[in-house]
């Protein structure tokens, strides 16, 4: 936001958005594009808005060309995973959220001053030992949330992030309103089970899988279908 007027435009939208004129929010970032097309914020905020208008096709180009300007842009990276899980681009969602990931623990790493050839240097496991200092600055996760608090995959990335931090009551927390907010959104009922499994509370976690199970049949989910069913039998026996 380089100018007042297209800063000006830029909280317009927001308050839009806001009061859920998606079409009038996205017209005014449009407008702000048109003047300058590499703007970071007006396109992270128009790729949300063209998801809320199921417009993934252009939500994910828009994405694309925000990590083209600044690959190390967290947020993009996360909300790419996301549009990437609407269209079932499964093994494509988990490569941005990995990557997501990633640049959190570098941004923290340099946080803390380590230089980028230490950083390459580093082993998987020191960057896993990194995972709970860099989880405590999960707020690129909460973003999505604050941005919008019923959005059920913003609860995901959030509980899942909390999952890979081995913070599992948080995680199980997160999950619970996921699929309360997104009752037919299977990959969070998949990811509440594991995370109540891992709190070592099986019966919970059946109940979820059951729970999950039609939902995923329903929408044709086979990953996180599988997943459940596979779970159900294993804790079943």
């Amino acid at each position: 936001m380089e100018t007042p007027e297209a800063l000006s435009k830029f909280h317009k939208a927001l308050h839009l958005f806001k009061e859920n004129k998606f079409d009038e929010a996205a017209k005014v970032l449009e407008d702000v594009l048109a003047k300058d097309p590499n703007d970071q914020d007006a396109l992270e905020a128009l790729g949300v808005i063209y998801g809320k208008l199921d417009r993934l096709d252009e939500a994910v180009e828009l994405m694309k060309r925000l990590i083209k300007i600044n690959p190390d842009h967290i947020m993009a990276h996360t909300n790419l995973s996301q549009f990437y899980m609407l269209k079932k681009m499964i093994q494509e969602a988990e490569v941005e959220q990995a990557e997501s990931r990633r640049l959190s623990w570098k941004a923290e790493l340099k946080a803390k001053k380590i230089s980028d050839a230490d950083i390459q240097k580093m082993s998987l496991e020191d960057e896993k030992e990194q995972v709970e200092a860099i989880l405590r600055k999960i707020e690129q996760y909460k973003k999505v949330i604050e941005f919008d608090p019923k959005d059920v995959l913003g609860y995901f990335t959030l509980g899942s992030a909390y999952l890979q931090g081995k913070r599992f009551q948080e995680a199980a927390d997160t999950f619970k309103i996921a699929v309360k907010v997104g009752p037919d959104h299977s990959p969070s009922y998949s990811a509440y089970g594991e995370a109540l499994e891992a709190l070592g509370l099986k019966d919970e976690a059946i109940k979820i899988y059951k729970a999950g199970v039609p939902v995923a049949d329903k929408k044709g989910d086979i990953i996180p279908l599988r997943k459940m069913e596979n779970r159900l039998r294993h804790l079943t026996k």
